[in-house]
């Protein structure tokens, strides 16, 4: 006959699977405790930190007159979910130019590589900046997102894409200086004008006309092929004198070919002194 169980005997199992179960949510308390400390995970698993999954922005966009000037820094995060180990991003850089219909992707130093993040760590922050941009030219990047178990397995991937760089063109800013008369030929009749006209602008401009009245009768418009910034150059005109009370205007770029700033200094007009006066001052621009 066996002896009866007594209650220590009878506790002896309870306590050691308390034993157990308690090593066993210790093991894995460390883990929980460590995303708890975060957030908490949504229905699709994505740890919630800052409300999304992933982020991806245009950091910062500086422009400028030059190529050396002008760059972008681009920035994305992502966040931890369960069973991740690490994480890992990579920057694709496109660019669109009035040439192309659309982005292109072009080549750049750092793109196109893994940026990988610590073990463990809930959120990861990765930075691709890209610098000598032309202009005028528009860029973003698309960013790759993966996440790896402790194998190195991938168990998430996605792509976002970033706002929009926008690289302007340096403009030029076209003004007339001065206009100033000399005796033309011949001299009783006849005057020669010289239109000073500048461009003050960051930019080159391009082909543009310069207009030009005596009393309200038109000259023919003078072409000037090209006025780098800082610069300027002086029309000729050769028309009928101009007497005292006659009216004379010049006017920089009338069919407006030029993309520039508003500036009213494009246009000046001025009652003729007397002979003895050779020389009207326009506005000085900006």
């Amino acid at each position: 006959m066996k002896p009866p169980r007594t209650l220590v005997g009878l506790l002896i199992p309870i306590v050691v699977a308390a034993v157990v179960a308690s090593a066993a949510s210790a093991a894995t308390a460390p883990a929980r405790v460590a995303y708890q400390r975060v957030g908490a995970f949504d229905r699709q698993g994505a740890l919630r930190l800052s409300g999304a999954l992933v982020t991806a922005s245009v950091a910062a966009c500086t422009t400028g007159s030059s190529d050396l000037q002008r760059a972008a820094t681009f920035s994305a995060q992502m966040n931890a979910v369960p069973g991740t180990r690490t994480m890992s991003m990579s920057f694709d850089l496109y660019e669109q130019t009035s040439a192309s219909s659309g982005y292109v992707a072009v080549n750049a130093p750092g793109f196109g590589l893994w940026q990988t993040s610590n073990r463990g760590i809930a959120s990861f922050t990765a930075n691709e900046n890209v610098v000598d941009l032309p202009a005028p030219a528009s860029f973003r990047a698309l960013v790759h997102y993966r996440w790896l178990d402790r194998h190195g397995r991938v168990i998430r991937r996605t792509d976002r894409v970033t706002a929009a760089c926008v690289e302007t063109a340096p403009e030029p800013d076209l003004f007339i200086v001065r206009i100033t008369r000399a005796p033309g030929s011949p001299p009783k009749t006849t005057m020669l004008y010289g239109v000073v006209v500048r461009n003050s602008g960051p930019g080159a401009a391009g082909a543009f006309e310069v207009a030009f009245s005596v009393n309200g009768t038109p000259l023919p418009d003078q072409q000037v092929t090209a006025l780098a910034p800082q610069t300027a150059t002086t029309v000729q005109f050769s028309g009928p004198r101009c007497t005292p009370g006659s009216t004379i205007t010049a006017q920089v770029d009338p069919a407006g070919a030029i993309t520039e700033p508003p500036d009213p200094s494009r246009t000046i007009a001025y009652t003729c002194p007397s002979p003895s006066g050779t020389t009207a001052s326009g506005a000085t621009g900006s």
